[in-house]
C-alpha cells in the first residue's frame, strides 16, 4: 500500500491536497500532533472516531495543551473552522468519505497524520513494513511524507470501499475495520 511504485499513475481527482504523515508507531503521531499544537495553536485536529478523539483530548491534555484542538469529525461545521486550520488526526477507511466532509473546505493543503500501527494499515500488511522500515535506520519520530504515500493511501481506501456493502458504524477504526470488511 505505501510503495505502489509501479502502479497507475492517476491525477488525484479532488481538487483538495491531503499531504501524509505517517510514522511508525501511534505514540510518535501523537507527540508529532502535540508539537504541531504547541509550535502552531491555529491548528484544529479532526478525529473521525470517537475513541481516537478521547485519546488526543487525553493526550493533549497531560501535553498541556487545550483538548478543545481536538474535534470529532461529525461535529465539524464551518464556524468551528474560522480561524483555524483542519489537520486530520487518522484516515477514514473511505476516501470518498473524505473527501465529502473537506469539499467546501476551500483549496488549502490538509495534513493526515497517520501510523503505521494502525489497523487501517495492518490492513495492507504495515506488520511487515514496520520492521524493514527500523532497519533502514528510521526514527521512531520522523515521518513519511511524499506524494505516493498518500496516493498508495487512497488506493488502498479504494480497495476497501470495493469490500465494503453496507457501512456499520464504528467507535475506532478498529472497529470500523472488523464490522465492514467481509
Amino acid at each position: 500500500m505505501l510503495f505502489n511504485l509501479f502502479g497507475k499513475k492517476d491525477e488525484a481527482d479532488d481538487k483538495h491536497v491531503f499531504t501524509d504523515r505517517a510514522y511508525v508507531s501511534t505514540a510518535a503521531k501523537m507527540n508529532a500532533c502535540a508539537a504541531l499544537a504547541k509550535k502552531e495553536p491555529s491548528h484544529l485536529f479532526l478525529c473521525w472516531f470517537p475513541e481516537t478523539a478521547t485519546r488526543f483530548r487525553e493526550f493533549f491534555r497531560g501535553q498541556g495543551l487545550a483538548e478543545d484542538l481536538v474535534l470529532e469529525t461529525r461535529h465539524v461545521h464551518a464556524s468551528k473552522l474560522q480561524g483555524k486550520k483542519p489537520v486530520f488526526a487518522e484516515h477514514y477507511p473511505l476516501h470518498a468519505k473524505e473527501t465529502a466532509l473537506i469539499h467546501n473546505w476551500g483549496d488549502e493543503k490538509i495534513i493526515v497524520f497517520s501510523a503505521l500501527d494502525e489497523p487501517l494499515f495492518k490492513h495492507f500488511g504495515s506488520d511487515k513494513v514496520i520492521p524493514m522500515i527500523k532497519l533502514l535506520g528510521m526514527k521512531e519520530d520522523e515521518a513519511i511524507e511524499h506524494s505516493l504515500v498518500t496516493k498508495s493511501i487512497i488506493k488502498g481506501q479504494e480497495k476497501i470501499a470495493e469490500l465494503v456493502g453496507t457501512e456499520q458504524p464504528a467507535n475506532s477504526q478498529a472497529e470500523w475495520m472488523q464490522k465492514n470488511i467481509k
